[in-house]
């Protein structure tokens, strides 16, 4: 695949000349803002808080590993042409500093989430088990936020600011909409904590470190067998420590993630003889998830059910 920036000067060409034809689209357009985003769960905040106002739409293919894939050149023209485009940051998305870079001329809004600090607040150093700790460690912080019900409300509140900038008038909107979401993550969050409040064996292997903020906040003690993208696959002496972790906890599971094939995760669950479950890391949809109907609140219940099935 061509690097990124390899697309700038064709991008630019391409927007200079489709600015001509797009005046019709654009007084359609101005009845809803258009909002492209990275992650699903930024889609899914865009369209449970700005309901009819908006249309939205994520950049990301069904399934794709979010970490490293690159958007089209037409992607980049799509977004080149909508009121904003909403991000995670932080290194959740390879690309995002490049798009900055290719379109901060172009009038649409470029907004990372990541750069607010408060959706990090009260985030404690936690433990990460096994050999890639240091590794772990060089990351300012764990960009997978919205697995943590409570940060989805601080993304929430993130998004809502955002929407009620980019068309005022709906703001009674906005923030009717946000609160009713707010009480239906707080219910889940509520349900995490009564379902896993009294476990004693609260270790689980994952196939990479997205849930720092289940370990903070409901006591799971992750063992990632990559790092924080799927992509950071560990050495040989990192596998050996993890396969002697996992013996030492007596894990009989290996909790595999929808949008990854991960090889090294599929050795180790020989190795150690361990069932395989999926979490949902929610990063993106996969065709499966977008035909059954699937959204935030029936993905993330069922991680819960799974996480009740492997702890103990």
């Amino acid at each position: 695949m061509k690097p990124l920036s390899s697309y700038i000067s064709i991008i630019m060409i391409i927007i200079l000349l489709s600015g001509c034809s797009s005046s019709s689209q654009d007084d359609i357009s101005k009845e809803k803002l258009s909002i492209y985003t990275s992650i699903y769960p930024i889609q899914f905040l865009v369209e449970r808080i700005g309901g009819d106002t908006v249309v939205t739409k994520t950049i990301f293919p069904p399934g794709v590993e979010a970490h490293s894939y690159e958007p089209t050149a037409k992607d980049m023209v799509s977004i080149a042409k909508s009121d904003a485009f909403i991000y995670m940051g932080g290194g959740m998305e390879g690309f995002s500093e490049t798009i900055a870079s290719a379109l901060e001329s172009e009038q649409v809004e470029l907004i990372p989430l990541s750069a607010n600090e408060e959706l990090f607040e009260h985030s404690q150093r936690t433990e990460i088990h096994g050999a890639r700790e240091e590794e772990h460690n060089h990351h300012d912080h764990n960009p997978h936020l919205w697995l943590d019900p409570i940060r989805m409300i601080r993304m929430g509140q993130s998004v809502k600011d955002v929407l009620i900038e980019l068309n005022p008038d709906k703001r009674t909107i906005y923030e009717k909409n946000f609160n009713y979401l707010s009480i239906e993550l707080k219910l889940l969050d509520k349900k995490f904590k009564e379902t896993l409040q009294n476990k004693t064996k609260r270790e689980i292997l994952v196939s990479h470190a997205a849930y720092n903020y289940w370990e903070e906040r409901y006591g799971i003690i992750q063992i990632p067998i990559n790092g924080i993208t799927s992509s950071e696959e560990p050495s040989q002496k990192d596998l050996v420590t993890i396969i002697k972790e996992a013996d030492k906890s007596n894990l009989h599971y290996v909790l595999f993630e929808q949008n990854t094939i991960n090889s090294v995760s599929a050795i180790i669950q020989k190795e150690i003889r361990a069932q395989a479950f999926v979490l949902h890391n929610l990063e993106v949809l996969t065709e499966n998830d977008i035909e059954h109907g699937e959204d935030y609140f029936s993905l993330m219940y069922r991680n819960l059910n799974v996480l009740d099935k492997v702890t103990k």
